[in-house]
């Protein structure tokens, strides 16, 4: 390998480093570093699966969310989906209107506010991960649940009682950081 493909390289990497740092922080860097903050969640997440486990291939292609939580229990934030059932995209989004952490995991939720599934508005979605730490080769991945979608009723209930997944799967590409 020459000299300028390695160095071509190194830039390359730093660059795409520097992108996910910045995709990781998303909005919860906007909260000025003197803003009290109970915990800040952000994740930028991929996960494929084949029919073995849902019945089709499936994939969260990706789901990204940004959201901090603040003493007085408000929280602020925006998550977006992209959802691939057998081949077929659906995308969501919204502001992050519940958020529950316990260490390394996290709970959160919020109201669907844009899809190219109309029939979904006004709909809640609410998902659930979970931080194994960092590094280029953690020994335990990072966790997600793909989304679920109800009322808002269920979202909110679901980041109050923080249940146990019924399914999580391994983060294939991307990441997850709980900070509180």
């Amino acid at each position: 390998m020459s000299r300028l493909h390695r160095a071509v390289t190194a830039v390359v990497a730093m660059a795409a480093i520097g992108l996910m740092s910045t995709v990781l922080s998303g909005t919860a860097a906007n909260a000025s570093s003197t803003d009290p903050l109970v915990a800040r969640v952000s994740g930028y997440t991929y996960v494929l699966l084949g029919p073995s486990v849902f019945g089709v291939t499936v994939q969260q292609d990706p789901l990204r969310y940004s959201a901090v939580l603040g003493p007085d229990g408000s929280v602020r934030g925006e998550w977006s989906y992209r959802y691939y059932e057998a081949g077929v995209l659906t995308t969501f989004s919204g502001p992050v209107t519940c958020l529950t952490v316990h260490g390394n995991r996290a709970w959160l939720g919020g109201p669907i506010t844009r899809s190219s599934d109309p029939t979904q508005l006004g709909s809640g979605a609410w998902w659930q991960v979970a931080d194994n730490g960092n590094g280029r080769h953690p020994v335990v991945p990072d966790q997600t649940t793909f989304a679920g979608i109800g009322t808002m009723q269920q979202t909110a209930d679901y980041c109050a009682n923080a249940p146990d997944p019924k399914h999580i799967f391994d983060v294939q590409l991307g990441g997850v950081q709980v900070t509180d």
